[in-house]
């Protein structure tokens, strides 16, 4: 009978696996790249490692091993975007089998997990730096049991995961803490030493990445109130085209998500080594203290609520055994999963239709067929965040890209300025465009909003005019023409 249900088991394992492999590539697949892909992959084509570590990590707001991994492919312009999904798939694929394979939950929880829309919708197919954090958080906690015994390997896996995402750090910082404590409780002075200067190197590297980094033009207050917001939208308001079922279900995950983290806090806090309750209590007020107070964040940063609340849950079973308060919160943590998975089936893609539909692409195509940049456009970004512009570059070998400050994107001096959007009522900042407006150049900009009269904005001394010259609907697009005069002379 035990031999029975093991081969049961595997081969669910198996086909649950092989599902979402399938899946999840064929959704990949079909996707067309968004500026946040794009431009990672732009940074990994235009920087070497000194570069990333030292200069341009701290204003992208990620670390190195993602941008390190993409580069040998971006460097070579090879099948954009085809390496970056696949490489992030592998990744995903390979984090689900360790957790298959290692962690200490039954087979219809991994399932529902697998299924949930997290692991669908996002790290499965959106080429991003976090699926490679997932897969070395999930490797620390199957090899957590033996962390005394292999010191140095949860070390090494403790900093590649901090390297990944400030997300991703998070959950670095917490285990590294728990990991530390229980090695100086070992008195092994030699793995004592030695894990603390493998860590500490890795600390370092995170402060030589990240010291310094901002969101120019964004205030902590501004980013507390879209933290608020995002928090009020997920939680308490839906869609007015939204079908009642899906209404319905929302507010249930709503719900369900508040009643598990209260449950949680008791939960965990019963454990007599207090692991699980750290962990927990630690890397959600560490991510709460950076969507207040640093990145307000998207809802894919979310996400890793979700992922930190898995680990967590890996990490008290480990060490505790099965009472009566277990059957309470697993009913309530199975329910958390259903409603995930059902999230899977009704997910909104239209409703985050610049990730799943970014049609970029298609603009470059257009662009190329109708000859709108030549060897002689100097093309100036003019979307707030550079949208339009991220999106295509990938799709031009050798295109430059200029910022509204006359820099270069995608070198040190231009990416400084990456996240700045152009303020038209600034008359310095256009008076400092109108200065970077090269005379022997045919000057064009591009954004994704579709104007179809000229506009000025007017600085001190120049007034920059915008005359539209190619516009476009679905997708949206419009080539400005750009010129300058001098104030008083026309």
């Amino acid at each position: 009978l035990k031999m029975e249900k093991v081969k049961k088991e595997s081969l669910i394992k198996y086909a649950v696996l092989g599902s979402f492999c399938i899946l999840t590539l064929v959704l990949a697949l079909l996707r067309v790249p968004f500026w946040d892909e794009a431009n990672a992959w732009m940074i990994s084509k235009s920087f070497n490692l000194f570069d990333l570590i030292f200069h341009i990590e701290k204003y992208d707001g990620h670390l190195f091993i993602w941008h390190t991994v993409l580069m040998p492919f971006a460097k070579f312009d090879f099948f954009y975007p085809y390496p970056m999904y696949i490489l992030n798939w592998i990744f995903c694929v390979f984090a689900l089998v360790v957790f298959w394979n290692k962690a200490p939950f039954s087979v219809l929880e991994k399932s529902l997990i697998t299924f949930s829309y997290p692991f669908v919708w996002y790290f499965g197919i959106v080429a991003r730096c976090y699926s490679i954090g997932i897969l070395f958080l999930f490797l620390i906690l199957s090899f957590w049991k033996e962390r005394l015994k292999r010191p140095y390997l949860i070390s090494l896996l403790i900093i590649l995961l901090a390297n990944t995402s400030a997300m991703a750090l998070v959950g670095a910082f917490s285990l590294g803490l728990i990991f530390l404590f229980d090695l100086i409780k070992e008195r092994d002075y030699k793995k004592i030493v030695y894990s603390i200067l493998i860590l500490g190197f890795g600390a370092i590297s995170v402060i030589v990445q990240l010291w310094g980094a901002r969101f120019p033009g964004v205030s902590p207050l501004d980013m507390t109130f879209v933290f608020i917001q995002n928090v009020i939208h997920y939680f308490f308001s839906y869609y007015k085209k939204d079908p009642l079922f899906v209404v319905i279900i929302d507010k249930l995950i709503s719900l369900t998500v508040i009643a598990s983290y209260i449950a949680s806090i008791f939960y965990f806090a019963r454990d007599k080594n207090k692991k699980a309750f750290f962990f927990f209590v630690s890397a959600n007020l560490l991510l709460t203290f950076i969507f207040l107070f640093k990145y307000a964040g998207n809802w894919w940063h979310y996400l890793f609520f979700f992922v930190y609340f898995i680990s967590a849950i890996w990490l008290y079973r480990l060490y505790s055994d099965k009472t009566k308060a277990d059957k309470f919160f697993k009913i309530i943590f199975l329910a958390l999963l259903i409603l995930f998975c059902t999230k899977t089936l009704i997910f909104k893609v239209n409703a985050a239709s610049f990730i799943y539909d970014s049609k970029s692409d298609k603009i470059a195509q257009i662009i190329k067929k109708e000859n709108l940049i030549n060897n002689d456009t100097r093309l100036y970004a003019l979307d707030d965040y550079h949208q339009r512009a991220i999106e295509i570059n990938p799709y031009f070998k050798d295109l430059k890209v200029y910022t509204q400050f006359g820099c270069e994107k995608y070198t040190k001096e231009g990416y400084l300025y990456n996240l700045i959007p152009f303020a038209t009522g600034n008359k310095n900042l256009v008076d400092y465009f109108a200065n970077s407006i090269d005379e022997s150049k045919n000057n064009k900009g591009i954004m994704k909003e579709v104007k179809y009269a000229p506009f000025k904005s007017k600085g001190i001394k120049y007034t920059l005019i915008y005359e539209p010259l190619y516009i476009n609907r679905n997708p949206d697009f419009t080539i400005f023409k750009i010129e300058k005069i001098k104030n008083g002379e026309g």
